[in-house]
């Protein structure tokens, strides 16, 4: 499934730059694509901070830090998505690193994995801890995890 949006998105970003080129000019094409390369690397940096921040201020206070986390996944795509030339990957990759627009994406992708879980019959994302101590015949297992429901 990702090797042909691949291939699709490469091709529109050559028809796109072709048509940049020829309405404005090669040279200043060029420049265009290096000045959003810059304006999306300063954002990059800031917003890549900020959720640092975040996610330091909320395991300081006991807290799960999942939604800095997805934060930091989009930041990250966003950043990949701003390195690669073109346009369409550049205004996609500007969305990705503005918080209101981030916040769209991080609940489609929590709307996509929910609708995979709960399809599954399963209730919530469980994670086992190992203990360090040998385990005991009366002992019961103890399962630490993340629940959401819609």
């Amino acid at each position: 499934m990702i090797f042909p949006i691949f291939i699709v998105v490469t091709l529109l970003e050559i028809y796109v730059l072709a048509s940049v080129g020829a309405a404005i000019g090669g040279f200043s094409t060029v420049l265009l694509v290096i000045i959003t390369a810059f304006i999306g690397f300063f954002l990059l940096k800031q917003q890549g901070y900020s959720t640092i921040a975040k996610a330091q201020n909320t395991i300081s206070n006991s807290q799960t830090s999942t939604l800095a986390r997805l934060e930091g996944v989009v930041i990250v795509v966003s950043g990949v998505l701003l390195l690669t030339p073109g346009f369409i990957t550049d205004t996609i990759g500007l969305f990705g690193l503005l918080p209101f627009s981030r916040s769209y994406f991080i609940n489609r992708i929590l709307e996509k994995n929910a609708k995979k879980i709960f399809n599954n019959n399963h209730s919530g994302f469980i994670h086992k801890t190992q203990k360090t101590q040998p385990k005991q015949r009366n002992e019961k297992n103890t399962i630490e995890g993340e629940f959401w429901e819609d």
